[in-house]
């Protein structure tokens, strides 16, 4: 089963202290004290899709689990983007602050009924919940969490990071 995942705007002075990160556990370390913050959360720079963000990315690529999979900009929503994380126990992904608006934009065009054949046409093998109503739900306003969160931070000028554990 895929870990909780967290999507972190990050202003400046925080995108420049990943950048300056070399290694993965340092990397690590630095993300999982961000999402921790109270400050952070209370200011909604921090947004927890759960276990949501696989169907999530898989909708928006066309039932793909991979970062490179779907096009450019909705495959940048959750895994894509550019890959931090060198292991293969967890994902951690940046989109660029030029970058972000984009994504914003994309999210924004999404309607419930054309997610709606998408979440119920994943392959059941590849889905980590079951597809049914309630879940599709769940992903939905999940979805709609997501938009509101590339918004703020496209205005805000902000980076994306993306960060999740493959298997919990």
């Amino acid at each position: 089963m895929v870990g909780r995942g967290f999507h972190i705007a990050l202003g400046r002075e925080h995108a420049k202290t990943l950048f300056g990160i070399k290694d993965d556990a340092a990397l690590l370390k630095f993300l999982d004290e961000l999402k921790t913050r109270p400050d952070m959360k209370k200011n909604g720079r921090v947004l927890e899709t759960e276990r949501l963000w696989d169907p999530i990315h898989r909708c928006l690529t066309e039932g793909e689990l991979d970062p490179a999979g779907g096009e450019f900009p909705l495959n940048h929503a959750v895994i894509g983007g550019k890959q931090l994380h060198k292991g293969a126990d967890c994902v951690a992904v940046l989109v660029r602050p030029d970058m972000v608006r984009f994504v914003s934009d994309a999210l924004s065009e999404l309607t419930e009924e054309a997610m709606r054949p998408k979440f119920f046409g994943l392959p059941k093998a590849a889905c980590a919940t079951p597809q049914d109503e309630k879940n599709f739900m769940a992903l939905w306003l999940a979805l709609k969490d997501l938009q509101v969160f590339f918004e703020a931070a496209a205005d805000n000028l902000e980076a994306v990071v993306f960060t999740a554990k493959w298997k919990e």
